[in-house]
């Protein structure tokens, strides 16, 4: 059990109080202090702890992710490109002490307690800070693999067909070509439980979710001649741990993918920070289209003239142009893993920035939604399905109408549930569809917020369409593309009888290729069960691809593996990092602040308590020896 205890002491005062300390810094200082700590020798001997106070103000810019973060996946050797211009990279670094981002309540605690050391100069009775920190796992990821102390970081993604694909086994489809739509559903950052990912992850996601659902209700899809995919990628922020597993189960052709072939797929658009957009002085929403010009990559032209032709289509409201050409390539994107494994298929990039990213909070926990607009979701979500609308239409395919008043309410209400952290995944879209894990914390407040870190998978769910032990976020876009994709069976199909039947997770199970779609509750109670739907919309795990999980020497566990080395090799990917969190002991770690007793006050007590002892010894030694002596003289 690992206890470190230290004086509390402001960041101001930290150079004027000598000795071991516990620094209680404002949040806007923090990145600075932690960059000094790395730095400094002597910083690292005194500071033993660090307490960031966030009720002093959020910084004009935060982010902990590198200057150009994922450098090593891009096509292109411009690794010292900034794209990310408050990048700290501080999530890449080793601290060797504990830091943690105080409550309010406990911000006002450390606040006084650090006045009260300083105004006495650390002398006399000091408000120190004990922070518990037994962290489980040791060495490296492979190493805390095979102990079983730590599992891996990951999640599950989730990717839908539009049009519905019409063969359980989809051996039969006609080899129509995809154009695939990619959005990340995470983030990171320094602090994981508080990273919300609005910008970095949740605008792209919710453009691409409003997007499908545009070109789906116009009922239009049965004339495109290609077929529509969109994918939502957890763990891009962990070496593009999505997008990578994802092309990976296309290589095995597993059941997470059935009908999602890499060499259907011709065209990738990847939805990326795309929520602040909009410019309320000129009341337009700029965008910018990149894509990865030089070195024998796919000509994207199409692509990038269908967004603009969309763009048009709107007037003077929303902008769309090619990206710098004096960019290197593309951003940090999913699109970097796609072009490694199928460098001639045609991407493009849709975001909010040009040559650097708009945001000053990329994967930041200061991410939270404050500098994105409905606005500029609505107008990228409108630019995207027309665009989408255009590559994928036919000679037949009616032009795209498009209810401004109807996509803002979507996104509204998309927001509601994925952005705020209250009602967070208890609103009302999300309660139509499931019932969302709450958390419940100390003080007694309950949480169905959205998280923004991806978390730790446990263990590997086998089946694509099983709804149990999954995170609330994966589950809701699930659901969600699940309703709306779905469309009737076939006439001639012999299991239509269970077409719209109630179902459940674990017995009433909807044969393939129906879905449960909607399941909240239970296997009796028809108000909480869901119903067996015809869509193509499957789960997919995400994990490093250096691990599998599974039976072996007669144990269900987690396993460092190499069947992805060859793979790997053939398409040069960098060395594959492996994340993993550490297992801990219930209920830490933890942070307590108190006051400990002066010196002398504590020498004062040792004496007196060492005097009280050896009084107590002799008074029983001469007890003892009276007692005795009475027993003797009878």
């Amino acid at each position: 059990m690992k206890l470190i205890t230290g004086p509390l002491v402001h960041y101001s005062d930290m150079t004027q109080l000598a000795g071991q300390k516990v620094v209680v810094v404002p949040a806007e200082d923090a990145s600075k202090l932690l960059t000094q700590f790395l730095r400094d020798s002597s910083l690292r001997q005194d500071v033993v702890g660090i307490l960031v106070d966030p009720t002093t103000g959020r910084p004009p810019g935060d982010s902990a992710a590198g200057p150009f973060p994922g450098a090593e996946f891009a096509p292109y050797s411009a690794r010292d490109y900034v794209w990310n211009p408050y990048g700290t990279g501080l999530t890449q670094q080793w601290f060797g002490i504990p830091v943690y981002m105080l409550t309010e309540a406990l911000a006002n605690e450390t606040g006084w307690r650090a006045d009260y050391n300083a105004q006495n100069d650390l002398k006399g009775g000091q408000h120190v800070a004990r922070m518990e920190v037994p962290m489980q796992a040791t060495g490296n990821s492979s190493q805390c693999i095979t102990e079983q102390h730590c599992l891996p970081v990951g999640g599950y993604g989730v990717w839908s067909a539009v049009p519905v694909l019409p063969d359980p086994l989809y051996v039969n489809v006609s080899a129509r070509p995809i154009t695939l739509v990619t959005a990340t559903m995470d983030s990171n950052s320094l602090f994981h439980d508080l990273t919300k990912g609005a910008n970095t992850a949740m605008s792209g996601l919710i453009a691409g979710l409003v997007a499908m659902s545009l070109l789906v209700r116009a009922n239009h899809t049965a004339t495109y001649a290609r077929q529509l995919a969109f994918a939502a990628l957890p763990g891009e922020a962990f070496g593009y741990m999505g997008s990578k597993r994802l092309l990976y189960e296309m290589q095995l052709n597993s059941t997470f993918v059935r009908g999602l072939k890499l060499d259907l797929i011709d065209q990738v658009v990847d939805v990326n920070q795309v929520g602040a957009a909009f410019n309320a002085s000129t009341n337009t929403s700029s965008f910018y289209l990149h894509t990865q010009l030089a070195g024998g990559f796919g000509d994207a032209s199409e692509l990038v003239g269908a967004a603009q032709s969309a763009a048009t289509a709107d007037g003077p409201l929303v902008q769309a142009g090619a990206a710098s050409p004096s960019n290197p390539g593309i951003p940090p994107s999913p699109l970097m893993s796609f072009l490694r494994v199928k460098p001639g298929l045609a991407g493009m990039v849709l975001a909010d920035f040009d040559s650097h990213f708009k945001s000053s909070f990329y994967q930041s926990e200061y991410d939270d939604g404050f500098n994105i607009t409905v606005q500029a979701l609505v107008d990228a979500s409108v630019l995207l399905a027309r665009t989408l609308h255009t590559l994928a239409g036919s000679p037949d395919t009616p032009a795209l109408e498009v209810n401004r008043t109807v996509t803002r309410i979507l996104v509204a209400e998309l927001a509601v549930c994925l952005i705020l952290e209250d009602p967070g995944m208890r609103c009302p879209l999300a309660a139509l569809l499931m019932s969302p894990d709450v958390d419940v914390y100390y003080d007694g407040s309950t949480s169905a917020a959205v998280k923004g870190y991806p978390g730790v998978l446990r263990w590997v769910d086998v089946d694509p369409r099983a709804s149990r032990s999954k995170p609330n976020l994966a589950r809701f876009v699930y659901n969600y593309l699940g309703n709306l994709t779905a469309v009737p069976l076939p006439s001639n199909r012999t299991n239509s009888t269970w077409e719209g039947a109630p179902c459940d997770t674990t017995v009433n199970i909807c044969p393939a290729p129906l879905a449960c779609i909607g399941w909240r509750y239970g296997t009796r109670d028809p108000a909480g069960m869901g119903r067996c739907r015809n869509t193509t919309t499957m789960y997919f795990p995400a994990y490093s691809t250096r691990l599998w999980y599974g039976n072996k020497k007669g144990s269900w566990r987690w396993w460092v593996d190499d069947a992805a080395a060859s793979w790997e090799s053939n398409y040069s990917w960098p060395t594959d990092p492996m994340w993993t969190e550490s297992d801990w002991p219930a209920r830490t770690p933890t942070l307590t602040i108190f006051q400990e007793e002066s010196e002398t006050t504590q020498i004062v007590v040792l004496v007196v308590g060492l005097v009280i002892t050896f009084a107590t010894g002799l008074a029983s030694w001469l007890g003892v020896r009276a007692f005795e002596k009475h027993i003797k003289s009878h």
